[in-house]
């Protein structure tokens, strides 16, 4: 990526504008170094920093209750937790007691989701300062990846799935990403040519618990999923997997991956 040589605010996200026109949403700790030299906005993805999603992701080791075994004896796997964004804080009013038809398909979150628009036909790979790769939608950029192979991988698995949206839940630093397609969880027959790694999740068995560091996990039975620094937030991601109803965690690039996505 160019050197910044812009910013704007927009609908809660903060966006920088390369020498290039590219707008890129500034996504995790990883932002000082992709807007020093790059202009994207941090990711998430690229260079997780924080301990929600460096030591307590799938597949990582982390010593308070994280990794494969804590402190409750209890699995737990490692997960990406990247991108950023920010929440505008609105809460989005529950229509279930509105309407006694209702079904839990259509029954709301208890927030206003924070998304940015995705077109999978209009995707592309640049390279940036730094051997860094970065996938941009139109002039939004999305991720950022330290291995070109990376970047090539969840591009084919974003126009696969054929994602709309890319979703967070609290920016910045989000410790949970995932994306969505015209809204709903995303679905597709067969596998990207690269194929996936995933975990599976069961929606319907969901528990948050409280570990070292005044952390907050979220497990699928004995299967650690993500780990927070605040509960609220490990709420909003639990109330999310329901009610999309999540089976499955899927990374690109583990250990500490740049992206991740859910699926139904």
């Amino acid at each position: 990526m160019v050197a910044a040589s812009g910013t704007a605010a927009l609908a809660g996200c903060t966006f920088q504008y390369d020498d290039d026109g590219f707008e890129v949403s500034l996504d995790s700790d990883d932002s000082d170094d992709a807007s020093d030299d790059s202009g994207t906005g941090d990711d998430s993805s690229s260079e997780p920093s924080d301990d929600t999603a460096t030591d307590d992701t799938a597949g990582s080791t982390d010593d308070d209750g994280s990794d494969s075994t804590d402190d409750d004896g209890t699995d737990s796997t490692d997960d990406d937790a990247t991108d950023p964004a920010d929440d505008d804080g609105t809460d989005a009013a529950d229509d279930d007691d509105d309407d006694p038809g209702e079904t839990d398909d259509e029954a709301t979150l208890s927030f206003s989701e924070d998304c940015i628009g995705v077109d999978p036909s209009n995707l592309a790979i640049d390279e940036l300062s730094g051997n860094r790769w970065r996938i941009s939608s139109g002039n939004v950029g999305l991720l950022v990846f330290d291995e070109k192979e990376h970047a090539e991988a969840g591009k084919e698995i974003i126009e696969h799935y054929g994602f709309t949206s890319i979703c967070f839940v609290r920016r910045p630093d989000p410790s949970m990403t995932y994306w969505l397609v015209d809204g709903d969880a995303p679905t597709a027959s067969g596998t990207p040519a690269g194929g996936e790694d995933c975990i599976g999740v069961d929606p319907s068995d969901l528990a948050i618990d409280e570990i070292s560091g005044d952390r907050w996990r979220i497990r699928s039975g004995n299967t650690g999923l993500i780990v927070f620094d605040e509960k609220e937030n490990a709420e909003r991601a639990k109330e999310v997997i329901e009610h999309y109803g999540f089976t499955s965690i899927c990374f690109v690039g583990r250990p500490n991956p740049p992206m991740t996505y859910w699926t139904d």
